[in-house]
């Protein structure tokens, strides 16, 4: 229970002075009616301060019978309940129907004492209901506060009854001044910068035209503040990232751009003096306000400490969709392949009726004996322009001398014959070529759709939206940062599926770009007792505005790498890519394009660029594989691309290579050196690839060093298998990856007697423990 006039007992005596100054179009008066049955029917220490300083408030609006009818109903709202008992269950349903009573009676009541119309009763009527209305939102604010719920914590239906309890408070407002200034008008300012500074655009533009649309509700009249707040509001939003000083700069500005073109100059001087006041209010505003702001109103993330946002409906649900895509693809590619041929092998008659039809329209169309020819000696005459036809494929052009002496004699325009033969057959073998071009197209084409609906049904295995949210664990985190007067903003820990715990951090920009490394970070690992490391952050340019960065547990080895290229030609088809995972394993590619210079370089370079976009969005090894090797098959030209892939994790050591075409790779634990290799074809060839994993547990000091075909090529003119790296490694005791890379290099050169016979390229790797 509330105690005896502590200060929130004052606080809500002073929210009963206010509602009841708080008239909505200037006659009903609903929410001190509302208020007073909702807090001072449950208490009884409060059950004569909230009546009492409401009708103080109602003394200084109202007059005459609208003053006396309202003091009736409020004293009638507080009496009458506790005549009555009711269990807590009734209550939420009588107290609404039971104020709604009383300022029927009461309102009525007056009428009938002086002039009572139709309109003045439809009027009392709207206001019992919705002050009744008002009665059940109230309470549902007065639990809240009985529950001492903090505020972030609040439901959506909590922070509406809290909203509504505050706009009735700014009604009440309006009309008192301090030192000549409008105290609704400084709240209003304090409500606008809040919600940008909290929700960003939308929050600030929404809350400018509520605060805005106010006045209007108590006066009936348009303001000229509706304008003036809503473009502060989304100013003071869209400046949100540069923290409360960029909040600032967008309201004032868009406060004074409205004020000097909506208002005189005494009331736009005025205007922008109370924003001066109400930006120095905001300012001084504790600076964990955000932390204390109800941001899960839309939604509490659940009652067990972690909610799990695995979308499984929608994840089943966009992987049968995306598996009928590919269906769709896969029968479309059928179509293309399952169609009749434009010209299959036993084709010739077809193309030769094409051109005795084309012959015939074009030469003997107008000739007087053309159905002697073409109908009553119709297979003579196909006869005879067959062998025309294979003589012009012999020789290449007829004479009239060629001709058959039996053609000569028959056709009347034999003199023409040869020329028009030779026309017709050049326009057949045309079209000829590009029906084969259409053909093959439409081949390649099947392949094509083919390729894509392996991609679309790759891409749909690995579809996860899982992602977890331990907020017990945040709630924990954001209360000891605050304690220890670490500066965060928000906290928000994400378990993996691996249940490796991320934690993402906000925070005020710092000068130094260190806060993260030197702050946050050492203290978080205090808190979890484990140490942590910034995996990820983002800073803004400047000083101002927020900071994000993501924590995840500090690795217990680290890669440390050397990487030395030497290209054939003028560019080297050979790219390599090496990242920390956000999974916590190190990534490291090399890839030998097919061919040399800039087309190999383009496809060995895109390959790699599109693994890592894989493995990072978290794609399996084989599923990242197999798209990139749909990818290369869709391609019209040939192209294929070696993959030397290894994935070493840096907890547990472990490193998982993949090889697929190219040379050997080797292992290096001191004197011993050990061989990786694979028979696989190169990616980007056939449709089916196998992708074997070789699964080897590092040691700190051990040495990974991926080659690719030219350094291998030069060893074999010495041993005939190109297996001199192993024995070159046993023999050195260089442990530098760098120095070791430069070294291979030079060795590989000398082997191939200054003259490399492909791009030589060299990564070497070394594991070690990580320690700080």
């Amino acid at each position: 229970m509330l105690s005896w006039l502590d200060l929130e007992t004052i606080a809500l005596w002073a929210v009963a002075f206010l509602l009841g100054r708080s008239f909505i179009l200037g006659e009903i008066l609903p929410f001190a009616v509302a208020y007073t049955a909702a807090f001072a029917t449950r208490n009884r220490k409060l059950a004569w301060g909230i009546p009492l300083f409401s009708i103080i408030g109602l003394f200084t609006m109202a007059e005459g019978q609208l003053l006396w009818s309202n003091v009736v109903a409020i004293i009638g709202t507080a009496a009458l309940p506790w005549r009555i008992t009711l269990t807590d269950r009734r209550r939420w349903v009588a107290l609404p129907l039971m104020t709604a009573a009383v300022i029927i009676v009461a309102k009525t009541a007056a009428l009938l004492l002086t002039s009572a119309t139709y309109y003045m009763e439809v009027i009392v009527l709207f206001e019992a209901i919705t002050a009744g209305i008002l009665t059940f939102v109230i309470m549902v604010a007065r639990e809240a506060l009985e529950k001492q719920i903090s505020p972030r914590e609040f439901s959506f239906e909590d922070m509406t009854a809290w909203v509504i309890l505050g706009v009735g408070e700014l009604i009440g407002l309006s009309g008192l001044q301090l030192i000549g200034f409008s105290i609704a008008g400084i709240a209003s300012r304090q409500a606008i910068l809040l919600a940008a500074l909290v929700c960003g655009i939308g929050g600030g533009a929404v809350v400018g035209v509520a605060v805005g649309v106010i006045p209007s509700v108590a006066t009936l009249a348009l303001p000229k503040a509706l304008a003036i707040y809503a473009l502060s509001g989304l100013l003071a939003g869209v400046f949100r990232d540069f923290g409360r000083v960029g909040v600032v700069l967008g309201f004032v500005t868009g406060n004074m751009i409205m004020s000097v073109f909506l208002m005189n100059s005494d009331q736009a001087l005025l205007s922008i003096f109370e924003t001066l006041l109400g930006v120095a209010v905001f300012m001084a505003l504790p600076r964990d306000i955000e932390e204390r702001m109800p941001l899960k109103s839309l939604g509490r993330l659940g009652e067990t400490g972690r909610e799990e946002f695995d979308g499984s409906e929608i994840k089943e649900w966009t992987a049968e969709r995306m598996n009928n895509l590919a269906r769709v693809f896969e029968e479309i590619s059928m179509t293309f392949a399952e169609s009749d041929p434009i010209k299959s092998d036993g084709a010739q008659p077809v193309y030769v009726g094409r051109i005795m039809e084309d012959i015939a329209e074009g030469l003997c169309t107008n000739c007087a004996i053309h159905s002697t020819c073409w109908e009553k000696e119709f297979y003579q005459t196909y006869r005879d322009f067959f062998n025309l036809m294979s003589l012009m494929e012999l020789k290449g052009e007829v004479s009239y001398d060629d001709l058959p002496v039996e053609v000569r004699r028959r056709c009347l325009r034999a003199r023409e014959l040869g020329g028009v033969v030779k026309r017709v057959m050049q326009t057949a073998q045309v079209n000829d070529y590009w029906e084969e071009k259409i053909e093959e197209s439409r081949d390649m084409l099947s392949q094509q759709l083919k390729g894509v609906s392996g991609l679309i049904k790759n891409l749909a295995q690995e579809i996860d939206f899982k992602t977890v949210v331990d907020t017990e664990l945040q709630t924990k985190l954001t209360q000891e940062c605050k304690d220890l007067g670490v500066p965060v903003r928000q906290v928000l820990p994400v378990v993996s599926d691996t249940d490796q715990v991320f934690i993402r951090i906000t925070a005020d920009a710092c000068l130094d770009r260190e806060t993260c490394d030197n702050i946050l970070a050492p203290a978080i690992s205090c808190l979890m007792e484990t140490r942590y490391e910034v995996s990820y952050r983002k800073c803004p340019r400047g000083s101002w505005g927020t900071c994000e960065c993501t924590l995840a547990r500090a690795f217990n080895y680290k890669v440390t790498t050397g990487v030395s290229q030497l290209a054939k030609a003028d560019v080297s088809g050979d790219s390599f890519n090496i990242v920390t995972l956000k999974d916590g394993r190190e990534l490291i590619v090399l890839c030998d394009g097919m061919g040399r210079g800039r087309k190999a370089a383009q496809e060995s370079k895109a390959t790699v660029n599109l693994l890592e976009e894989l493995f990072n969005i978290g794609f399996g090894q084989e599923v990242a594989l197999k798209t990139i090797n749909s990818i290369l098959m869709l391609r019209q030209r040939e192209s294929f691309v070696t993959v030397d892939l290894a994935l070493i994790d840096l907890y547990s050591g472990e490193l998982d290579s993949i090889k697929i075409g190219g040379g050997p790779s080797f292992l290096k634990r001191g004197p011993r050196v050990g061989i990786i290799s694979s028979n696989n074809l190169p990616i980007g060839i056939v449709e089916e690839v196998d992708f074997p994993t070789e699964k080897r547990a590092l040691i700190p000091g051990d040495i990974l060093v991926l080659v690719t075909d030219g350094i291998i090529d030069p060893g074999k003119l010495v041993d005939g298998r190109g297996l001199w790296l192993r024995d070159y490694l046993a023999q050195t005791n260089e442990n530098d990856p760098h120095r070791l890379s430069e070294m291979i290099i030079n060795k590989a050169l000398a082997l191939a007697r200054g003259e490399p016979r492909d791009d030589m390229s060299v990564v070497c790797a070394r594991v070690e423990y990580n320690i700080r």
